[in-house]
């Protein structure tokens, strides 16, 4: 037992002395130059691989730095750099007979440049391409073997600069786990980034072959995640647009030969669309189906169904990126939307209530087409709102100056809407609404027309048919004037708007019923006109020296 224990210990000495001479009389350097020309075989890109030490008990080469060049015609610096790099290797044919075979690449804190020219080509398109091969590569004969069984990256970070853009976006925390790695065969992958701005980003599915002409053309089958992305921080917009808030993403992707088709769902939070717009304190969401083709950077929203509670509205149109600005061409639609569900979001849209109002019940109706950039966009249409409630504003009151005018009584209180119609054009200077038609309960129906600009100052000039008529009692003449009609201003601010009588309109209008009350007009009208006009006055006494 002795002896055995003895001849035991002696091979175990020797093979424990084995392994620590086997990384003396292996050097890692020896199979840096077949590394380096087996990556640029397949990557078709010239590859250079730092100082390569070997590892016999993690069976594993490893390097200090790592870079591939990138595209000519795109830069001269480096597609991709890293300070470290991983190569699990097989030991046993290592040891017998120096052959290398891969099993795993790790690499850690990648640096990518993703750059695209003015036709919207991109530097990695000719990624794998081996005719650009340079002339001390080898042929790519043999490239069709090379396979890896785990492609690990960690904490990379991506640099996407795009033709026009007045910075690059960036990407951290880039982590993509692969299996089965080859480029000539599908395989899975799982991707997880930090995008620009906030959020992050998850990507899930498989991809490949890879096409050997243009990589952006690689078939790609995946579910997409994406969460808490900053729409104004992204860089993808123009500030000036006014669009911001954050968006949950979830869809499928299917794409190949530079074409994809998306579908899912998109939720928007504190969404504001428009520059003069606030928040909205809801959630917006979409359901959308869409197609998207890379080499026009332009896409085609086939359906999309927007959400804000139980109120429904279509979407659909198309959409242009160039030079680093998105242009739109969409139409939206909705019918008999619940406004209790929508009077949240409406801020978001730029439409501003009076200070501490809102509206209650009724629906609400849209038909709007939007066209333009997103940093200028004009969108008209027609819009109306139909048996609401205005609460907490008081158009009776606001009218006090009327009232006094022509001796109308209005019902105080909330405002019942009966139906409020026009027509719009929304721009980057404000709105202007045309053919307005408001009929209020107690109040009759108003109409007219009016601009709200950028920082929401008003300026309205409407024509109210008083549903109970009226009259301007003139004292000195015993008799009184028909007042059904009467013209007056809307003023001030989207929160505070002022309602102000237009006297000289009135006046105008008062005069030819004035003169009918006298005892009408003689021939030429000059006399009884300008007698009428000094009766009315006299009527009015001081009421057109007050203001209201």
């Amino acid at each position: 037992m002795k002896r055995i224990l003895t001849i035991a210990g002696a091979v175990l000495g020797v093979f424990i002395l084995i392994l620590i001479l086997i990384p003396v009389f292996i050097s890692g350097n020896t199979f840096r130059p077949k590394l380096e020309s087996m990556a640029s075989q397949a990557l078709g890109r010239n590859v250079q691989i730092g100082n390569l030490g070997f590892s016999l008990l993690s069976g594993s080469l490893t390097a200090d730095n790592l870079s591939i060049a990138d595209d000519p015609n795109f830069s001269q610096s480096p597609f991709l750099t890293a300070t470290s790099l991983k190569i699990g290797v097989k030991v046993w044919p290592l040891i017998t007979s120096k052959q290398l075979e891969v099993t795993s690449i790790a690499i850690d804190k990648p640096v990518v440049h993703l750059i695209s020219n003015a036709s919207n080509q991109w530097n990695y398109s000719t990624l794998a391409n081996t005719r650009n091969s340079t002339p001390s590569q080898p042929s790519s004969q043999g490239t069709t073997n090379f396979t890896v069984g785990e492609l690990d990256i960690n904490d990379g970070q991506v640099t996407m600069m795009s033709a026009g853009a007045k910075s690059p976006s960036v990407y951290s925390n880039v982590k993509l786990l692969t299996k089965n790695f080859s480029l000539f065969s599908a395989f899975p992958v799982t991707l997880s980034a930090d995008l620009p701005g906030g959020g992050t980003m998850k990507l899930t599915g498989t991809v490949g072959p890879v096409n050997s002409t243009n990589a952006t053309f690689t078939p790609v089958e995946a579910d997409v995640t994406v969460d808490s992305f900053d729409i104004a921080k992204s860089g993808f917009v123009e500030p000036s647009s006014g669009l911001s808030g954050l968006v949950d993403l979830t869809n499928h992707l299917s794409a190949a030969n530079a074409k994809a088709h998306l579908k899912g769902v998109a939720t928007m939070r504190r969404l504001k669309l428009a520059a003069n717009g606030a928040p909205s304190p809801v959630p917006i969401s979409m359901d959308f189906d869409l197609d998207y083709s890379m080499p026009d950077t332009s896409g085609t929203l086939n359906s999309g169904l927007l959400h804000i509670g139980h109120a429904q509205a279509n979407v659909k149109g198309t959409f242009v990126s160039k030079a680093a600005m998105t242009s739109i061409d969409m139409n939206a639609a909705g019918q008999d939307m619940p406004m209790d569900d929508i009077v949240a979001a409406l801020p978001a849209f730029g439409v501003i209530l009076p200070s501490g109002s809102t509206l209650r019940g009724g629906t609400l109706s849209m038909n709007v087409h939007g066209q333009g950039p997103t940093s200028a966009l004009v969108a008209m249409g027609n819009v109306g709102a139909f048996n609401t409630r205005l609460a907490g504003f008081d158009l009776g009151s606001k009218l006090s100056a009327v009232s006094k005018l022509t001796g109308a009584h209005f019902p105080s209180g909330d405002t019942q809407i009966q139906r409020l119609t026009s027509n719009v054009n929304y721009s980057p200077a404000g709105i202007q609404a045309s053919n307005i038609v408001l009929v209020v309960v107690g109040i009759g129906q108003v109409t007219g027309s009016g601009t709200m600009s950028a920082n929401n100052a008003l300026n309205f000039h409407l024509v109210a048919q008083l549903s109970s008529g009226g009259s301007i009692l003139g004292n000195s003449l015993g008799k009184s004037i028909s007042m059904a009609k009467l013209p007056f201003a809307v003023q001030g601010t989207a929160s505070q708007p002022k309602i102000i009588p237009d006297v000289g309109g009135i006046v105008g209008g008062a005069v030819t019923g004035l003169a009918g009350s006298l005892g009408g007009v003689t021939k030429g009208g000059v006399g009884n006109a300008g007698t009428a006009t000094q009766q009315l006055s006299k009527g009015l006494g001081s009421f057109l020296n007050k203001k209201y």
